[in-house]
């Protein structure tokens, strides 16, 4: 029996080339079907007509109404809703109406399966990203769907993280659900019953997974060619003079590189040293979390480290997971131009290091230069990014997970590509899952909690490894130095931290009672200190609200800090009550010239307006210490509930104010993630002052915003697919 039957479905994004081409297929009820083919195929277009989120522009779909649909992304925070594990897994039943005792049932239940009980009470913020994605998916089938489908929902996570989501997908399947799996990986197709295969918006093939491993053609379409040591591939140029070298030339050097996001939290990396050489091919290895990243933005200038010396021959450049926010410019060309720009290149020697990179990735520049980068494909847009790399023609190059969500023949081509760099002398380092990309590398670099667990080179380099910087001098090595954004950069890492829950947050006393008292305390002291009137209600308030800061744990001298940052402000403030507030009738003029005058009563307002802002920017302090965003949405539940019994819509106010929380983390973030990128692409170039860095930061504003409508536009689809209403 077809529980999805399609006929005749076409649909296009834009006028012009039909991503999804007149197909027709069925899938039966209580099948496990995985839709294949390569990137820009039109798989996860197909997935989003089938859940809902896009309607076919011709065509017809038939999925019974009754039928629960579930989507889980290929990105997993664009997935989550809450800040709380539990609280994202109960959201969807809550949008049910299921009992109270229902949804406690069934999100401990779901939890259990995907295995994270033991983070019920985590934020989804501090979650690895293996976490995370078990978290989204824990959160869908919480809403019980008859059809989960799962959108390159595995591509970036780590072998035993995606085990453990087979082991569920198997029990899944065997408890009758319906399984639909967009992928192009060969492990994921395994586990089905029966394939349809996708090539430019059209089905080419329907039929059982023993029939699809039969048709050498369409496995090796879908694969790719496989990946073997460099002697074995005669295309890639070999350099003779670094071939022949008997003593390969240091590049850069860790040395006990030690690093802490803060002093509070535990160290990312622990006395870390290796050295890496001129030509040298480098995999990074280790499960989500290990630090790989870390070391990567250390080596690059993005970090400072903790403990420890960095040396490098030149400033590494770095291609970033996240591929979208490298892309600034609306089309393909001129993104991949703005580092060479920025270096200095114009007109043909431009446009050559343009094509060059654009064709180096399988980007043909005659064909992808016009094409908008926001239209282009997943694995589109991490090609471009690594484009926008090359181009800049960098001595050392990092590269974190550049294969991540490609198909086999794009990954086959990106990975033998970066052996191509190498063997032109650049020293080349990529993060990877996979081990036939690891073992294809000259060289593996396990990583394991921040600790170097494996090098390769101590059993098969050539080089006996030292731990040491020797030789500086000759090497042509030098401390790396950092970029002129680093507080900046830090700044938004500790506000994403705070807001995200990374932080130790307050253990005082107040934190023990019930939320919905602390709110309750909070506006008391709070609306005390705005409608303080006179200098000695103000003073009175201000103490009671340093009294309120101590008692919740929130330290003193950073109180001062942002008092003294706050104070220029409320000096102009002053200046100008100074002029336009009348002094009172018959009162003493300390000085009067024309319209101005001192008296004592403006002297009085300005010194109260002084303390009760002062008063009131320590009331929300010591608030936000000791009330997490969780706790915090728990109160107003409890607060608003009378507003609900007389049928006034407080769930849309508590969502919106879940939403604000988990929103506005995750755009700094994605700031912080442009910044670096711009940085590393030479967007600011060297910025000296403040004016200055804030004119740097202006170029910011359109790609953030683009952002911005990316994840709003992801976070309603996620909504959607939770059943809200």
């Amino acid at each position: 029996m077809s529980i999805i039957s399609a006929k005749n479905l076409n649909f296009s994004y834009s006028a012009g080339k039909k991503v999804i081409d007149d197909i027709s297929f069925e899938i039966e009820d209580g099948s496990y079907t995985a839709i294949i083919g390569s990137n820009g195929s039109g798989k996860s277009t197909l997935s989003r007509i089938i859940c809902g989120l896009l309607t076919q522009e011709s065509g017809q779909l038939e999925i019974d109404k009754s039928v629960r649909v579930g989507l889980v992304f290929q990105s997993p925070k664009d997935q989550i809703v809450s800040g709380i594990v539990s609280r994202d897994t109960a959201f969807g039943p809550q949008n049910l109406g299921l009992s109270q005792a229902e949804i406690e049932l069934r999100t401990i239940e779901c939890l259990n399966i995907v295995d994270l009980l033991e983070k019920a009470q985590a934020s989804t913020s501090a979650l690895s990203l293996g976490q995370t994605q078990k978290t989204a998916l824990s959160g869908m089938i919480a809403i019980w769907p008859e059809i989960l489908i799962l959108d390159e929902a595995l591509a970036m996570i780590d072998p035993e993280t995606r085990e453990n989501i087979f082991d569920f997908l198997r029990y899944w399947h065997k408890e009758g659900h319906t399984i639909i799996h967009i992928t192009h990986d060969m492990e994921a197709i395994r586990e089905a019953e029966s394939i349809i295969m996708m090539d430019k918006g059209k089905i080419i093939f329907t039929g059982s997974c023993f029939d699809f491993f039969n048709n050498d053609l369409l496995v090796e379409k879908i694969r790719g060619p496989r990946l073997r040591k460099i002697s074995d591939v005669k295309e890639v140029p070999v350099n003779s003079e670094i071939s022949e070298a008997k003593i390969p030339e240091k590049s850069l050097t860790f040395s006990h590189v030690s690093f802490q996001y803060s002093k509070d939290s535990e160290a990312v990396l622990k006395d870390v040293s290796f050295t890496l050489y001129k030509g040298q091919l480098v995999a990074l290895t280790g499960v989500s979390g290990a630090g790989k990243s870390t070391l990567m933005e250390l080596a690059c200038g993005l970090l400072k480290e903790t403990e420890g010396e960095i040396h490098s021959v030149s400033r590494p450049l770095i291609a970033q997971q996240n591929a979208s926010a490298a892309l600034f410019e609306s089309f393909a060309a001129d993104d991949v131009a703005f580092g060479p720009r920025n270096q200095g290149y114009k007109g043909k020697e431009l446009k050559e290091k343009v094509i060059n990179a654009m064709n180096k990735v399988n980007l043909p520049y005659d064909e992808f230069g016009d094409r908008q980068t926001f239209y282009l494909s997943g694995g589109e847009q991490r090609r471009l990014a690594i484009a926008g790399i090359l181009a800049m023609d960098g001595d050392v190059l990092f590269f974190d997970e550049p294969s991540a969500g490609l198909d086999g023949i794009s990954r086959f081509e990106v990975i033998t590509m970066l052996k191509s760099l190498a063997m032109e002398g650049k020293t080349v380092v990529f993060s990877t899952h996979k081990n036939d990309e690891a073992a294809f590398a000259d060289r593996e670099i396990n990583i394991e909690k921040g600790r170097i667990k494996m090098d390769s080179a101590a059993f098969d380099s050539p080089v006996q490894e030292s731990f040491s910087v020797d030789s500086l001098s000759d090497q042509q090595l030098v401390i790396q130095p950092r970029y002129d954004f680093e507080a900046t950069l830090e700044n938004l890492r500790n506000i994403s931290l705070s807001l995200s829950g990374k932080k130790a947050g307050s253990k005082s006393a107040i934190k023990k009672l019930p939320p919905f008292l602390r709110i309750i305390i909070f506006l008391i002291f709070f609306v005390f200190s705005l409608s303080a009137r006179n200098i000695f209600i103000s003073s009175a308030a201000l103490l009671l609200a340093v009294l309120y800061c101590a008692v919740t744990g929130f330290k003193l001298k950073r109180l001062c800090i942002a008092a003294l940052k706050i104070l220029p402000f409320l000096l102009i403030f002053t200046l100008f009550q100074l002029i336009f507030r009348p002094p009172l009738a018959d009162e003493i003029h300390f000085t009067s010239w024309k319209w101005f005058c001192i008296s004592p009563s403006k002297i009085l307002f300005c010194l109260s307006s002084i303390l009760k802002t002062d008063a009131a920017l320590a009331c929300i302090s010591a608030f936000f210490v000791s009330t997490p965003d969780y706790d915090l949405i728990d109160g107003l539940k409890v607060l608003l509930k009378p507003l609900s019994l007389i049928k006034i819509p407080v769930h849309y106010f508590i969502l919106i104010m879940e939403i604000i929380f988990r929103f506005i983390p995750l755009l700094i973030e994605e700031c912080s993630s442009i910044i670096k990128t711009q940085i590393i692409r030479g967007g600011f170039g060297k910025v000296k002052g403040k004016i200055a860095k804030i004119k740097a930061l202006i170029p910011l504003v359109v790609p953030l915003i683009i952002q911005t409508i990316k994840r709003s536009e992801a976070l309603a689809d996620a909504i959607t697919m939770r059943c809200f209403k």
